[in-house]
């Protein structure tokens, strides 16, 4: 960790604060205007903190603007915190007002005030068992190319789906499938069995079984339709509004980065905790966009666990975010039954 004495520490917060408000790089003389320091010496600790890249020059200006490493280190040791307005506390108001009438649109309804009082693109995962795991998996031969095929869960869940095949199945052909699937889908969470079907399964039965391949897409297509997370969007094209994203190919990623199983995927491969979590520019692994920052914490109730997020700028305002989605985690919490 950079130490940095209180002065300096008071410049960073000051350069941060002033750059996620105006999206301009800061000088000392205005610093000076609100921190009671010289301009010499504000110039002076603001190269010390471009020396422990905590801040960089731009090309337009003597102005600084926070690095990826100042925004961290505001994020994780300097931010304070955020006190909602009066028309932000009533906008969240209206989300705990009045009858649920469906699932999907009360999440839809939560992610577009989230992105409305954010300006950013917010996203709601809908709640999932994250213990659902396999009690049974089972393949039935209805005709040569028919079947049935039935999942049953740990807790008491019942799927069946029937498949046209293109090719003729025996008997013989089924009992295959189905003793590897009791060997090796017992007790698996569904996730698991659904990446399984691909390597395990498929390289067994390719020995085993004429066509097998039909079979494997049957069984993906039932895994995935069940393991498939509802998203709801707030604000979708927020992001595209963004001066910070001035690059047309860049501007292309990000409309592809908000297809639905993308951002659940990014949010499957980032840890989200109950406690609003941040990744910063390139913590998200996102290859050439490294423009962007990820909010997201957890909410829970009786139909499982879900996530809140907020995608926006590298200087988007991380304390108001944060107290945001904290809301909204609490509202989710306490009228999703």
């Amino acid at each position: 960790m950079t130490m940095l004495i209180d002065r300096q520490v008071l410049i960073l917060q000051s350069i941060v604060e002033n750059f996620i408000t105006t999206n301009q790089p800061v000088g000392s003389k205005q610093i000076a205007q609100n921190i009671d320091f010289s301009s010499a010496t504000i110039r002076n600790d603001m190269s010390k903190l471009e020396k422990e890249g905590l801040i960089k020059k731009t090309h337009i200006s003597s102005g600084r603007v926070p690095s990826e490493k100042g925004y961290r280190y505001y994020v994780d040791y300097i931010k304070k915190d955020y006190e909602l307005s009066n028309s932000e506390n009533e906008k969240l108001k209206q989300l705990s007002g009045g009858d649920i009438v469906s699932e999907n649109n009360y999440l839809e309804k939560n992610a577009i005030v989230l992105s409305d009082l954010t300006d950013c693109t917010a996203v709601i995962l809908a709640p999932t068992k994250t213990d659902r795991r396999i009690n049974k998996i089972e393949v039935i031969l209805l005709s040569s190319r028919s079947i049935l095929v039935i999942l049953v869960t740990n807790i008491g869940e019942v799927f069946q789906q029937n498949y046209k095949l293109d090719a003729d199945f025996t008997a013989e052909d089924i009992a295959e499938i189905n003793k590897l699937l009791q060997s090796y889908f017992y007790d698996v969470d569904m996730a698991t069995a659904h990446v399984m079907i691909h390597g395990e399964l498929e390289k067994y039965l390719k020995n085993k079984v004429n066509n097998y391949d039909m079979i494997v897409v049957a069984l993906n297509r039932l895994l995935q339709n069940k393991i498939k997370k509802t998203v709801a969007l707030g604000g979708k094209y927020n992001l595209l509004k963004q001066p910070d994203i001035d690059n047309v190919e860049k501007l292309k990623e990000v409309v592809s980065l908000l297809e639905d199983d993308k951002i659940v995927e990014l949010l499957d491969n980032n840890e989200v905790t109950d406690k609003p979590s941040i990744k910063i520019g390139t913590e998200l692994k996102l290859g050439n966009i490294d423009d962007l920052s990820l909010v997201s914490s957890s909410y829970n109730t009786s139909k499982g666990q879900g996530v809140i997020a907020v995608f926006g700028p590298k200087r988007m305002d991380y304390s108001k975010i944060m107290t945001l989605i904290a809301c909204v985690r609490d509202n989710l919490n306490n009228n999703l039954k």
